[in-house]
């Protein structure tokens, strides 16, 4: 990370449209600009904010101008629309924030720099990566619902990107941290080491003069008698100019007075007092302190002067507000995830979650605190997430689709990703979790219509023949008999002629309503095309098979439909028998022995069950 920058441009935000990419580095320049701000000392950034939003304006009005006349190139989608009403209302924010900028610029700054990061980051990832794609799919030849398919097939790894540019900020956050880790431990040994000499302070050693910390001593009443050079080079007061002047002389005004009548109320009564100081230095400058005062006492034990050490913490404390803000950032980014985000130890124990998992899952934030990931999974899947979790903290990163266990006990689909990170010092799996039921509906919706016969809801060949293979190598290996039906509507050409093509399929509806009614559940039932149909009777011998095939020929004699008009349709079905034997033990030959007796069937008169003889 360069600076004070907090977004990075990299190639994972490259939407493929040279122009458009063009414009999003220049959003970013402008983010971190912002951050500049926010990070370096100045009287007033008030002015230099408004030249921001000037700047801003005039991107929106170009960038936006841009992306919308891309958009008028497709067709209007609900994306586009979307995409429409994201512009809109990025001008609503930034004009809202410029009119309270002049009331509060450093808090504008700071919400506009973590509105910005957010937009920014979700609007390439989740809006124009997909109009860039959609945009390109055009371009290349396809139709506009060729494009949006393929658009939104592109978008399968932004969850990926968003988690990318998280782990960035973490490793950020860390290396942070460990160096203001490293600056509160030099500040505890520097305060220790004072300590031991604060009783030689009323000698005023030459230790003392050339101290790296401010060094104060009053008189019982607070008026100064010594200050070091420390304090002269931090303050700017020379000890002539503090002649008859107590500490108030610092007073910046931010420190609350009843702070400094805490203080007073500690030493008066012969106790230390530690804490820190908002002060201020001789030009105005503000400043930070954290102070040690302790009263020295004459021989008699009577208070008669204090001595102040000094130590100042300005750079700690803006590299903690910084962190802050950092922080402030990340939770917000964290927060406003569309998936479920998950921060686990080395053991699997949950370190962070966000609400949305809490939604989700019905768990209170506490209790999902207090639980492992395992938690979530049933006993099948358990191991399979121990692996992967395993792999992750090895490997550096995994995946997987499993089932989420809420609290009400429902299972939710989800696909799970992995990363590990460094956070001071120790490894971290972070993670996102998509709810994937759509797409696990849509895969078994493609399946039955792979499988299924759209008008009688019946297997189609393809699936009845894969069923068949399946079962005669069944009857093979367990030495089981097995018979197939093979049926023909009689004289159905003669239906849809006389009644229409819409009762000739209420015919064929009918006809597989009453299989299924007449057939046994372990019996399998496929129309192998037209009017034609076949049924697999498993552990059946012929004379069984005939016995069926007997009753399902005089189920459907009896039947009748309603025609279009009115009119009463009766109908017939002639049937093919076959049994597996030694010389048909597949299915095309059982299937073609039972298609000879249909044709025999039909032959002699139809409407009535034939029986295969080699």
């Amino acid at each position: 990370m360069q600076g004070s920058d907090i977004f990075v441009w990299d190639s994972q935000f490259e939407t493929g449209l040279p122009e458009l990419d063009r414009q999003h580095r220049h959003l970013v320049d402008l983010v971190n600009s912002l951050a500049r701000m926010l990070a370096t000392e100045t009287d007033s950034i008030e002015s230099p904010l408004l030249s921001v939003f000037d700047e801003l304006a005039d991107y929106v009005t170009f960038h936006f101008g841009y992306e919308e006349m891309l958009m008028s190139t497709v067709a209007a989608s609900k994306s586009e629309r979307a995409h429409r009403q994201a512009h809109e209302d990025f001008k609503a924010r930034l004009e809202e924030a410029r009119r309270e900028a002049k009331a509060a610029p450093y808090e504008v700054t700071g919400n506009l720099l973590t509105f910005l990061s957010r937009w920014l980051m979700f609007h390439i990832i989740g809006t124009d990566r997909h109009l860039a794609k959609k945009l390109l799919a055009v371009k290349s030849g396809a139709s506009e619902k060729e494009a949006e398919l393929k658009a939104s097939d592109a978008m399968v790894d932004s969850g990926e990107i968003l988690l990318s540019a998280m782990n960035r900020l973490y490793d950020s956050l860390a290396a942070r941290t460990n160096e203001l880790l490293e600056a509160k431990r030099r500040l505890r040994w520097e305060i220790d080491s004072h300590r031991l000499t604060e009783f030689e302070l009323r000698k005023l050693s030459s230790a003392v003069e050339h101290s790296p910390v401010s060094i104060i001593i009053t008189d019982s009443q607070g008026m100064f008698e010594y200050v070091n050079p420390k304090f002269t080079e931090l303050t700017g007061y020379g000890f002539h100019e503090l002649d008859g002047k107590t500490p108030r002389v610092l007073k910046s005004g931010e420190t609350p007075d009843i702070e400094y009548e805490k203080l007073w109320k500690t030493i008066s009564s012969g106790n230390e007092w530690h804490g820190e100081f908002h002060n201020k230095k001789k030009n105005g400058e503000f400043y930070w302190d954290h102070a040690s005062i302790s009263p020295i006492r004459n021989a008699v034990g009577n208070i008669t002067h204090y001595v102040a050490i000094q130590e100042n913490i300005t750079e700690r404390k803006l590299a903690e507000e910084q962190f802050q803000q950092q922080k402030q950032l990340s939770d917000d980014i964290i927060n406003s995830l569309p998936g479920i985000f998950y921060m686990l130890n080395e053991y699997g124990r949950f370190v962070r979650a966000n609400p949305r998992f809490s939604v989700v899952t019905g768990y209170s934030m506490g209790e999902i605190l207090a639980m492992s990931a395992l938690d979530f999974f049933e006993a099948e899947e358990k191991q399979l997430i121990t692996n992967k979790m395993r792999e992750v903290f090895e490997k550096g990163e995994a995946w997987v689709e499993a089932d989420l266990v809420v609290k009400d006990g429902r299972k939710i689909p989800y696909y799970f990703n992995g990363h590990r990170i460094t956070f001071t010092s120790k490894s971290y799996l972070v993670g996102l979790g998509t709810d994937i039921s759509e797409r696990k509906l849509l895969e078994m919706e493609l399946v039955r219509q792979a499988t299924t016969d759209m008008l009688t809801g019946l297997p189609n060949r393809r699936y009845f023949l894969e069923l068949a293979s399946q079962e005669i190598a069944r009857s093979r290996r367990y030495v089981k008999l097995l018979s197939v039906l093979m049926i023909d509507l009689d004289e159905f050409k003669s239906i849809n002629d006389n009644y229409g093509h819409q009762t000739g399929d209420t015919v064929l509806v009918k006809f597989a309503e009453i299989c299924r009614k007449s057939m046994r559940a372990i019996d399998v039932t496929g129309r192998l095309g037209g009017e034609e149909f076949a049924i697999l009777l498993p552990e059946t011998e012929e004379k069984e098979a005939l016995d069926a095939a007997e009753r399902l020929r005089r189920s459907v004699a009896g039947e009748k439909v309603e025609g279009e008009g009115g009119k009463t349709v009766h109908f017939t079905i002639s049937i093919g028998v076959a049994t597996l034997s030694p010389s048909s033990d597949d299915i095309d030959v059982l299937l073609s022995a039972a298609d000879k007796a249909l044709y025999e069937a039909k032959r002699s008169g139809r409407n009535r069950v034939v029986c295969f003889r080699p």
